[in-house]
């Protein structure tokens, strides 16, 4: 009797293994992933359910599952992927599912609005309450409704990325960003009362740290997941056939204004991180990609051999436009500091832009995927060049010589500051030291409550 119930229990473990790697990246991208002779199929639609078996391979795989599924088409009345007649992420239409979850703004609002409902006709798109009234007249008049007014993926209050201010395409125009979330950090945030500052002062006085759902829970079925999406305006230059294009209206944040010239405009996604809570990985699954063309000609220019790479802009004032459309700064250098320590990512990319070939998304690339192994963070060193751009030195990459583990219960050292001189950038060494603002309680690696009034 014994015997039978060891073997009951070792069935039990295998299948319940199979069906988890079945959607978690292990083994060989080719047979994990549900392809067929065709190519993509319907199962790509199904977003990853965690790393289970340690592995940067698998780690990688997980990333471009994950980046699939986001990226497919949505049905914009359930917010969830569209199978339906034949769709499938190869036709690189949209929206895609990310692009119908609410943007940072639509959840962090101030009173007396609240934040707005989950998917409520499609209200991720077209929510104009809390835009600047200019903004709402030209959305009314053109019949445009999407907004990308942020210079900075941290803050839409900080004009430039976290360090070092905008950064300026090939053609003198700004990149510029959003923040989403999935349903589940949605419902967590608002469950707690933590789209408010006065919610988070409460929540402050009860608890020293924030945590955030992680695998199915109450909350949803994946775990908490953020968002952060740069693109730049397609111009001059630029093959637009290569990049996921959208029509949107730019604006200035201090003033309210459409920006001059042109608008909307025709942007072109240049970069994507995808941060994912899952059961297994607790500091969150850090997955950033970068379109092919962002360090060859979209931030690059190889005909000027005295650029300066990764050179910020001068002052704190930045102004994109003249009042008559044309540029004011100069094309920022990008250019990547330190080699990405991931023997994998080149195979793996290769696999899965062959199964995208002959769509848009056949022109994006994996980084790489920094995540826990055996408690370790993997890869130490992580930067997007379009997202991070002036924080990727030095070279070699260094924590600037103070001994650093990244874990819940454990930090050695107090003094490593990520955004200081001398500091490489790293996904989950940064988002660490995250905390409410102005208050010690740690958010759970997240930056998002920054923005709460």
């Amino acid at each position: 009797m014994k015997n039978k119930i060891i073997v009951l229990g070792i069935v039990t473990i295998i299948v319940f293994a199979n069906l988890l790697f079945t959607n978690s990246g292990c083994s060989s991208p080719a047979t994990t992933l549900g392809t067929t002779a065709n190519g993509i199929t319907n199962t790509f639609a199904l977003l990853p359910i965690d790393i289970v078996v340690q592995s940067q391979k698998v780690a990688d795989t997980f990333s471009w599952k994950s980046f699939i599924a986001m990226n497919w088409p949505a049905d914009i009345n359930t917010c969830g992927p569209d199978t339906s007649n034949g769709n499938t992420i190869l036709n690189g239409k949209g929206p895609v599912v990310w692009e119908t979850y609410l943007s940072s703004g639509q959840v962090f609002v101030e009173a007396p609005a609240t934040p707005s409902q989950w998917c409520s006709n499609n209200n991720a798109l077209t929510s104009l309450t809390h835009l600047p009234q200019k903004v709402q007249d030209l959305a009314r008049k053109t019949g445009v409704y999407r907004f990308i007014h942020r210079i900075s993926k941290s803050s839409p209050h900080v004009l430039g990325q976290a360090v070092g201010g905008p950064l300026v395409d090939q053609n003198g125009r700004f990149a510029r960003y959003e923040v989403r979330m999935n349903v589940d950090e949605y419902n967590f945030i608002t469950t707690k009362g933590l789209w408010n500052k006065a919610g988070q002062n409460k929540y402050a006085a009860d608890s020293t740290t924030i945590t955030m759902p992680a695998g199915p829970t109450t909350f949803g079925p994946n775990g908490a997941m953020e968002f952060k999406a740069a693109w730049k305006v397609l111009g001059k230059g630029d093959d637009t056939s290569k990049f996921y294009k959208i029509k949107a209206i730019v604006y200035n944040d201090d003033s309210g204004d459409p920006s001059p010239g042109e608008n909307p405009v025709t942007l072109g996604l240049v970069g994507l991180h995808i941060a994912h809570k899952t059961a297994l990985q607790r500091n969150w699954v850090w997955s950033t990609f970068e379109q092919a063309d962002n360090l060859t000609r979209s931030f690059y220019n190889a005909n000027c051999d005295t650029c300066t790479p990764n050179l910020p802009l001068p002052g704190s004032n930045y102004k994109e436009l003249n009042p008559d459309g044309s540029p004011i700064n100069k094309p920022t250098q990008v250019k990547r500091v330190n080699a990405v320590e991931d023997p994998f990512a080149d195979s793996i990319n290769i696999y899965f832009q062959s199964l995208l070939k002959g769509s848009v998304w056949a022109n994006y690339k994996l980084v790489s995927t920094q995540w826990l192994f055996a408690e370790t963070m993997t890869p130490s060193f992580l930067a997007n060049s379009v997202q991070e751009t002036y924080v990727q030195g030095p070279h070699p990459a260094s924590y600037g010589g103070f001994p650093l583990r990244i874990d819940q219960a454990y930090y050695t050292d107090s003094l490593y500051q990520p955004f200081a001189k001398g500091i490489s950038a790293s996904c989950m060494g940064c988002h660490y030291v995250s905390t409410l603002p102005a208050l010690p309680t740690k958010a759970d690696f997240s930056f998002i409550f920054g923005e709460a009034h």
